[in-house]
């Protein structure tokens, strides 16, 4: 019996020719969580990604030289701590590839990244319905707090912003 060869585990930061794939495995991602999946486009990510004022940052998984995970995430700060972080804003691994280590190693190269940045923690979310998520994180030593999030959308975002007005010296 021949023995198993382990995979081979590179973990990168992403380009601008990264675009389609990470477009694709968002879409993964937004599939899998029920929301929407049109408007994380090549194009999106290209321009809120690499563009002159980028939102975000993407670190790719690859195995054995195959793209099967993205971590997309950006800074944040905590009032309560007066700390800056990190927030987690996806995390997904291709269902082929999950429970080898993927998603472990792009939650810790974040997590170093953050570190040399002087930023002192990682916060991110999950869905209630998401069970396995949330036993990873446990696994990682996350702790859970019970958050209920709010978000303004379409019609409501529009009628509270047409409510607002801009502070002069902004």
């Amino acid at each position: 019996m021949t023995p198993k060869l382990l995979a081979t585990l590179r973990i990168r930061k992403a380009g601008i020719d990264d675009a389609a794939a990470i477009a694709r495995l968002g879409h993964e991602l937004n599939e899998h969580e029920r929301d929407p999946v049109e408007h994380f486009t090549e194009k999106a990510v290209r321009r809120d990604g690499f563009g002159d004022d980028p939102q975000y940052e993407v670190y790719l998984a690859e195995l054995d030289g195959a793209l099967v995970a993205y971590a997309l995430f950006y800074d944040t700060y905590e009032t309560g701590y007066a700390v800056r972080g990190l927030y987690l804003c996806d995390l997904h691994v291709t269902a082929s590839a999950r429970r080898q280590g993927v998603a472990r190693a792009l939650v810790a190269a974040v997590a170093r990244t953050a570190q040399e940045r002087g930023k002192s923690f990682l916060w991110w979310a999950s869905r209630a319905r998401n069970q396995d998520a949330q036993a990873f994180y446990r696994s990682l030593g996350a702790i859970e707090e019970p958050v209920i999030a709010h978000a303004l959308n379409d019609k409501a975002f529009a009628a509270m912003a047409r409510e607002g007005t801009i502070p002069d010296d902004a």
